[in-house]
């Protein structure tokens, strides 16, 4: 069995990557949205290329790692639909039997609408005041904390079977949960019941999912011709990842497009051979918009001040003589 999914009938964003004109950084242009299930297959390319010899439990928290970005799918985003989280969350390990699709054009207006509703997005300027940044608000819950041992159930592959592996399934929930959290005092705690081999786990878990987020990022803004263009080279604890050739486009497939980056890392200590070179294959939804961030923040200003009933002074009125 393939876990993650590799063709999800329920397309939901794990990833939004936002790609800025290059006419005028103060306009997105773009969104690219890359499926939950793509992102967790390039962390697990990831963490195998960089940490050869991993365990299967590191394996299975790195295909695991974000499922609850599909089954935490929040209500707004699904409005209108008859998707379970059951069903979100077969549809994650390909056993889902259910008739409805959610294909990635339709999850993309979905999404759009999504973030143009309320507080979805929020704007801030630079120190200088040059720039207006946006964050925007994911499709899902806090996918990290939320994570249960039912999404947990359905995984076989190989030797580990994490329905009659409790401690397993204990021990990858920890990975699971900490994988966002920086909090010493909790990777204590977790080390000191799960065993320390915990603590490495999770170091290598944040390396894979930051570099499968940083070179799906890289291909997109170079395939898109955003403003931002990523550096060739990126540094996260002790591994180093240089791009050796620039991005190239693919022939696309299911309305994705596709991108490929040739990859080379640094040699591990105790490594005797150079490191083999790899190609990070990534598939995203493009989906155009025309968001003038200056406008937009003004307009976000606005209506805070009428929500929160702030009214502009008047000069009191001099008596009159």
């Amino acid at each position: 069995m393939t876990i993650p999914n590799p063709h999800p009938a329920l397309f939901v964003p794990g990833k939004i990557i936002q790609v800025r004109s290059p006419k005028n950084p103060l306009v997105v242009c773009e969104l690219a949205f890359i499926s939950v299930e793509e992102h967790v297959g390039h962390v697990v390319e990831m963490l195998e290329w960089l940490f050869p010899n991993i365990t299967e439990r590191q394996r299975a928290a790195a295909k695991l790692h974000d499922i609850r970005k599909k089954v935490g799918a929040r209500p707004e985003f699904l409005k209108g639909l008859k998707i379970s989280t059951n069903n979100l969350r077969r549809d994650f390990y390909a056993k889902s039997d259910h008739k409805t699709e959610l294909c990635p054009a339709d999850a993309g207006q979905r999404y759009l609408a999504f973030a143009q509703v309320g507080a979805h997005r929020r704007f801030w300027t630079t120190t200088e005041g040059q720039d207006v940044r946006m964050d925007l608000d994911p499709p899902f819950g806090n996918h990290a904390a939320e994570v249960s041992e039912d999404d947990l159930l359905l995984y076989r592959d190989g030797a580990l079977d994490l329905t009659n592996d409790s401690l397993s399934r204990n021990y990858i929930l920890s990975l699971m949960r900490l994988h966002h959290s920086f909090q010493p005092d909790r990777i204590i705690s977790a080390g000191a019941q799960c065993g320390s081999e915990l603590v490495s786990d999770l170091y290598r878990l944040i390396v894979a999912d930051h570099m499968g987020s940083r070179w799906a990022e890289y291909v997109v803004q170079y395939l898109e011709g955003g403003l931002e263009q990523p550096d060739r080279e990126d540094f996260f604890g002790d591994v180093t990842v240089t791009a050796s050739a620039q991005p190239r486009e693919e022939i696309g497939m299911n309305n994705l497009k596709v991108g490929t980056v040739r990859l080379k890392r640094e040699r591990l200590c105790g490594e005797q051979s150079d490191p083999l070179e790899k190609d990070l294959v990534v598939r995203y939804y493009p989906s155009r918009v025309n968001w003038d961030l200056k406008h937009l923040a003004e307009e976000s200003r606005q209506q805070s001040r009428k929500s929160s009933g702030v009214r502009g002074t008047r000069k009191p009125r001099g008596r009159r003589p």
